[in-house]
């Protein structure tokens, strides 16, 4: 039998792709939509826990109120006069150096306030701190004069004693009160506490043996 010459071969029959197959190596549009979006979701995660990290940081140590440290940092004597005789006594005036110590990233300012320098159980001297201001990160030096006097002292003997072993032993206490400001976020009273021990040696008309807690 010949072959038809009009005839004319079949078209091969084309096999499409489906819609949710890859397609010569390239995604469909929806599923790389999607990739994007979960990576976009994890960029936003990742950036929210930096920025809460970063701010649990900044809290726990810009924003963290301390108290201040409060001391005698240096202490002298001046017009030492004392005597041993039928009435023993001593005054003189305790030229000090206080410090206050602010390590808070905000300033610390404190009011005026007085405390008391004892000798035994008496009080011998009264410490007048006037109104300060300690700056962020920073130390304010003040400089207090006090007078001391035996005048209060009622046991002669053992002051009598006092006086012949060429020492007197001096505990001064302060609180101070005061408010520390941080960045106008922040804004926490605290009231600091000088606890300082001291021996005057008459006869070197010197302070040994400060200590401070």
């Amino acid at each position: 039998m010949q072959e038809d010459p009009q005839a004319k071969p079949l078209a091969p029959v084309q096999d499409y792709p489906r819609s949710d197959m890859e397609f010569g190596g390239i995604k469909p549009k929806a599923l790389r939509r999607e990739e994007k979006s979960s990576k976009c979701l994890v960029y936003v995660l990742a950036i929210m826990v930096i920025q809460g990290t970063v701010l649990l940081i900044f809290a726990s140590i810009i924003l963290r109120v301390r108290t201040p440290d409060f001391e005698i940092g240096s202490a002298r004597v001046r017009n030492l006069k004392y005597g041993n005789s039928s009435a023993p006594s001593f005054n003189f005036t305790l030229v000090t150096e206080v410090t206050v110590e602010n390590n808070n990233f905000g300033d610390f300012r404190f009011a005026n306030t007085t405390g008391s320098v004892w000798c035994g159980p008496v009080v011998v001297g009264e410490m007048k701190i006037p109104t300060g201001r300690a700056q962020a990160r920073a130390t304010e030096r003040l400089n207090v004069s006090v007078d001391v006097s035996s005048v209060r002292i009622l046991d002669t003997k053992n002051l009598s004693n006092n006086i012949s072993s060429g020492l007197l032993e001096l505990n001064s206490h302060v609180k101070l009160s005061g408010k520390v400001n941080i960045m106008n976020i922040m804004r926490r009273r605290r009231h600091p506490e000088m606890n300082c021990f001291m021996k005057l040696n008459l006869t070197g008309h010197t302070v040994k043996e400060l200590t401070c807690d």
